[in-house]
């Protein structure tokens, strides 16, 4: 009788191990893709719009085909209102090539969306809407267009995998001078910051 019964537990867990085999082959990986995302939060923690809604990134206008001030505006506009996509996804393809070299914003940006993809940290909320205060005449010397510009950002926060917040941000409304130029058929933002008193 003994031996009957091991024979029989023996059978079951292979058994057993068999059809947990079989039913793992269809399902998706356990472990996160090889390519971290700020939406890579684990399972288990607590449902965020990144993590369960599709991030869409802003429009490109059309007026950034023009070349001269309302193209500017248009760029102006378009960069700025993509801060929460990168935020979200890691995507930053579109930032970076509309970044130039010495914009420090645009790197210090970069630097956090980065950090939030490599970390798995989700960010959430942060929407932004951007309008144009005013349209500076272009710079002869540079070709550099200034315009200030309005930011509405809405309420953000950064939760870590575990659902525990990070750093979290009240709805703002910030003033600030874009500065914004063409290379290669392209507009560039060379810098954003304060507006000079």
């Amino acid at each position: 009788m003994t031996r009957s019964r091991a024979i029989l537990a023996a059978t079951s867990i292979a058994a057993a191990a068999v059809l947990l085999v079989a039913g793992c082959d269809g399902d998706p990986p356990a472990t996160p893709s090889p390519e971290p995302t700020a939406t890579s939060a684990s399972p288990e923690s607590s449902p965020s719009p990144s993590s369960s809604a599709v991030v869409v990134a802003p429009e490109r206008p059309k007026e950034m085909d023009d070349d001269g001030p309302a193209g500017a505006e248009a760029a102006a506009v378009y960069f700025l209102e993509l801060d929460d996509y990168i935020m979200k996804t890691g995507d930053t393809a579109e930032w970076e090539a509309m970044s130039s070299k010495s914009c420090e914003h645009c790197e210090a940006r970069l630097d956090q969306a980065r950090q939030i993809a490599e970390r798995g940290d989700v960010f959430s909320g942060g929407e932004r809407t951007v309008s144009v205060l005013h349209t500076y005449e272009q710079d002869a010397a540079t070709g550099i267009w200034p315009l200030d510009v309005r930011v509405n950002e809405k309420r953000s926060k950064i939760t870590d995998s575990g659902g525990s917040i990070l750093l979290s941000n009240e709805a703002q409304s910030k003033d600030r001078r874009v500065e914004i130029g063409r290379k290669d058929g392209r507009w560039v933002i060379i810098g954003v910051g304060d507006i000079p008193e």
